[in-house]
């Protein structure tokens, strides 16, 4: 189950006991953080919490300052040694902005719902801070007024967002969409100075397992505990199966695993696949087993498997022996797909663990907000 499925959760047991909570989301890191911008939790005022900012501290804090007041608001924490949160001094040498909306918040709430049933990428923009000039008149945008759209451009999501600002708005989501990276930025549209979180946002991983055996069973619970979506197929479904496209309809964007251990049936999975093939398929089993199928599929083996979807054997190189240990390396290798990312030690980067977005990189007008500095809700 995904971080943002386990908010939801939470939230629905929290509201019908009258307690204390708030969504609480990172919308800007500078130097080293635990989480990046876009990282949310639903905070409780006992400092219980579902998803996370944290290693549990901020929230702690954050519980803290839930008094009853329904205004959103802004929290900065340094992340220094020298700032020592309730007792605990990090020491991780960053800042982190915290946008907190108190809940019950409808437009919180429904935005948070708009994400999760998502199955592609969106771009959902909320107004974190509001300042006047002296030549505006009354604000036509609140503080928690949000914008979203679909990369396909096909779903949206408006509330408090007036018809006049959605043209600027669109705009920047457009820049985001292109970079793939959360920003914190300025933007001024008709004499208001607005700050505005930009948050890309990835769906969770949509898995489907073709198997049945300990090792299938493993890999499911290991994936649903990082957050997958995780559909399991038994051999006999395959089995039985005219087609596994029609009969599974998010097949063909979910990252796929064949390890039926049984050489018709995988065969009989890949024949459906192939020409579809989805943006991850793993196969497990030695390399030889998988071009005998490729080939008597009539595919040329070696060209299949130079494909950047088709990852045969399955998993990354850990020396891994158990089912467990196997399962493990499969989950790492697609976080790494992925994430476009390349596995290594993290002793052996030289530079941030997490990519920040660089103002060049962006096309739009607008401008990263200052990070160095508090910034109130309110103007």
């Amino acid at each position: 189950m995904s971080e943002i499925n386990d908010i939801l959760m939470l939230h629905d047991r929290v509201i019908k006991q009258s307690e204390k909570c708030a969504f609480a989301t990172v919308i800007s890191t500078n130097g080293p953080s635990y989480r990046s911008a876009g990282s949310r939790s639903l905070i409780i005022e006992d400092g219980t919490f579902g998803g996370g900012l944290s290693a549990g501290c901020l929230e702690g804090d954050i519980a803290c300052r839930l008094d009853g007041n329904s205004s959103p608001f802004i929290v900065e924490y340094d992340l220094s040694e020298e700032d020592d949160i309730r007792g605990f001094p990090f020491g991780c040498g960053g800042t982190v902005q915290v946008f907190v909306e108190p809940l019950p918040n409808a437009s919180a709430l429904n935005a948070v719902q708009w994400l999760c049933e998502l199955h592609e990428a969106a771009v959902l923009l909320t107004v974190v801070k509001v300042s006047e000039t002296s030549k505006s008149k009354k604000s036509k945008v609140a503080v928690g007024a949000r914008f979203g759209i679909s990369e396909s451009g096909d779903l949206s999501f408006i509330d408090g967002i007036s018809e006049s600002y959605q043209p600027d708005f669109e705009l920047i989501c457009k820049a985001v969409q292109q970079n793939k990276q959360s920003i914190l930025l300025l933007t001024e549209i008709e004499q208001q100075t607005l700050t505005v979180f930009a948050e890309f946002f990835e769906p969770a991983i949509n898995l489907a397992i073709f198997g049945d055996g300990e090792d299938a069973r493993i890999l499911q619970s290991l994936a649903q505990e990082v957050g997958m979506n995780v559909s399991r197929i038994s051999r006999h479904d395959v089995r039985a199966s005219v087609s596994l496209l029609e009969e599974i309809p998010s097949l063909h964007r979910s990252y796929a695993v064949v390890m039926t251990h049984d050489l018709n049936l995988d065969t009989k999975v890949l024949n459906q696949l192939i020409p579809h093939l989805p943006p991850y398929l793993g196969v497990m089993g030695p390399r030889s087993r998988t071009e005998k199928m490729l080939a008597s599929l009539g595919a040329d083996p070696a060209a299949m498997l130079a494909r950047a979807e088709f990852y045969a054997p399955v998993g990354l190189n850990m020396a891994a022996e158990t089912p467990s240990e196997i399962a493990l390396s499969i989950v790492a290798e697609i976080q790494t797909v992925s994430r476009k990312a390349q596995p290594k030690h993290l002793r052996d980067l030289s530079g941030a663990i997490h990519e920040r977005w660089q103002e060049n990189k962006s096309e739009c007008a607008s401008k990263p907000a200052p990070s160095d500095k508090r910034i109130a809700s309110n103007a």
